[in-house]
């Protein structure tokens, strides 16, 4: 047996998985082999070694030997405090009879006040990190040299537990496809979104992963509607994988074997999750063991699906999509300290409907959202990706320009004003006015977006269907 047993995991795929978990339980991660050298790295650079070291390296030559002799002392688990003030958690991974390593967590920033029950908090996490990253490892070893698979289903019962606690779908979406690869060593795992009458692939880890992300299928694709036809899984060969629109250009060995899963909850399908093996890599007790772990899957899809669209429902404007007033102003804060530490040009553009009442008044409520949704859309097409657009209420819109002078403002305000003039809306013609206020470092949010504001009322005193550029 070898001495250093991480040797026996891939490092590639274990790095992505560590930097997943740190993602999601917000702390930094750091595995040491068992004579206490750098396995993988920091999964996250932690704010205080950023300004020691000048940002070039996370640790310098004291940090790696004070983590030797911390290490070199550590029984089971110890709480330290590294040459900086960073408080770290340490871990000794493995069992008694088999010592695989050490693994380090710690805090992603310094907490200059933390209460005992925000430090609680923080050991309960780690512990966590701990018991998740010491299941896994145990039984990738176990398969690896033993050829068992006993303790799979630890792993997946630790990893399952993070799944259903965790509310963001990206971060639920990369801990499901790094656990396929990292536990059963598949070549290719991939989580597809129900999305209406689609699935969509949103994540895909592994060879070719990001050749699937993004293809798309009906529901009513025969492969798909015999995926869901059924509660357990599908098995298929790459000749039936490749028959799947967008998938042509996979380059997998034709013996491999791939295992759809759809993921069904209570309220319908929410996905499927696909796993691409090779064939003496799986057993009939992982097939089992994955049901579990699909299931769980399923669940904790369906919880993050549905705090995405709570979010976003909260952020946007339901008639146009667009970001709403209190999203709006949280994006102009951090855009004015953008200008101001790094001196970015910022343009604010307010926009109002002229006479909309007497539109709205005149041909009825669904007539007037037609103009809302419509001008909605003529903003998005003459603005650039990086550009801003909000609904601030009624029929008043602020577009946000970073990086965007005097001159380029004004040409984005003229394209907008002439489009919506000479756009065949319903009834009859429909006109724009714009006012155009460019930051100062002075500026706050008020301000500036109060300089917009008496832009745009000088435009209405002048005649409406114009643009009024502030003074600087």
């Amino acid at each position: 047996m070898p001495t250093n047993l991480l040797l026996s995991v891939s490092l590639k795929y274990w790095q992505d998985f560590q930097d997943t978990l740190a993602r999601i339980m917000d702390a930094n991660i750091y595995i040491f082999d068992t004579n206490g050298n750098s396995f993988s790295q920091f999964s996250r650079e932690p704010e205080l070694c950023q300004n020691v070291n000048k940002g070039e390296k996370i640790c310098n030559e004291k940090c790696v030997h004070f983590y030797k002799e911390i290490l070199g002392s550590l029984k089971n688990k110890g709480i330290f405090t590294c040459p900086y003030g960073i408080k770290l958690y340490a871990y000794r991974l493995g069992t008694y009879a088999q010592k695989i390593g050490f693994l380090i967590v710690a805090p992603t920033r310094i907490r200059t006040r933390a209460g005992c029950e925000e430090e609680n908090a923080f050991i309960t996490k780690a512990h966590s990190i701990y018991q998740t990253i010491n299941e896994v490892l145990k039984a990738i070893l176990e398969k690896n040299l033993l050829g068992l698979r006993s303790l799979e289903l630890n792993s997946i019962y630790e990893i399952s537990r993070l799944l259903t606690s965790t509310v963001e779908l990206d971060k639920v979406m990369d801990l499901i496809t790094n656990s396929l690869i990292i536990i059963y060593k598949a070549e290719l795992g991939f989580v597809g979104l129900r999305e209406g009458d689609k699935i969509r692939i949103a994540q895909a880890k592994g060879d070719h992963g990001d050749l699937s992300i993004g293809k798309e299928w009906p529901m009513v694709q025969p492969l798909i509607e015999n995926v869901f036809s059924k509660v357990e899984p599908s098995f298929l060969s790459i000749d039936e994988l490749m028959t799947l629109p967008g998938l042509s250009d996979l380059e997998l060995d034709s013996k491999n074997k791939i295992m759809v899963y759809p993921l069904w909850t209570s309220l319908g399908a929410v996905g499927l999750l696909g796993i691409v093996f090779s064939p003496d890599s799986m057993d009939d007790n992982d097939t089992r063991n994955l049901q579990i772990y699909a299931n769980f899957a399923a669940i904790a899809l369906a919880n993050a699906k549905l705090v995405s669209r709570l979010e976003k429902e909260a952020e946007t404007d339901f008639l146009t999509g667009f970001f709403n007033k209190r999203i709006i102003r949280n994006i102009l804060v951090n855009e004015l300290e953008r200008t101001i530490r790094y001196g970015i040009p910022l343009t604010v553009i307010f926009l109002d409907i002229d006479n909309f009442k007497t539109y709205n008044d005149t041909f009825g409520h669904v007539a007037g959202d037609v103009v809302l949704q419509k001008t909605a859309d003529i903003i998005k097409n003459s603005i650039r990706t990086v550009d801003i657009a909000g609904r601030f209420g009624g029929e008043e819109f602020v577009i946000i320009l970073p990086g965007t002078k005097e001159e380029g403002a004004v040409a984005v305000a003229e394209r907008i004003r002439k489009s919506i003039e000479t756009y065949p809306f319903p009834h009859r013609k429909v006109t724009a006015s714009l006012g155009i206020a460019l930051a100062k470092n002075s500026d706050s949010v008020d301000s500036l977006l109060e300089k917009a504001d008496q832009a745009l009322y000088q435009a209405k005193r002048q005649g409406k269907n114009r643009f009024y550029l502030a003074p600087s």
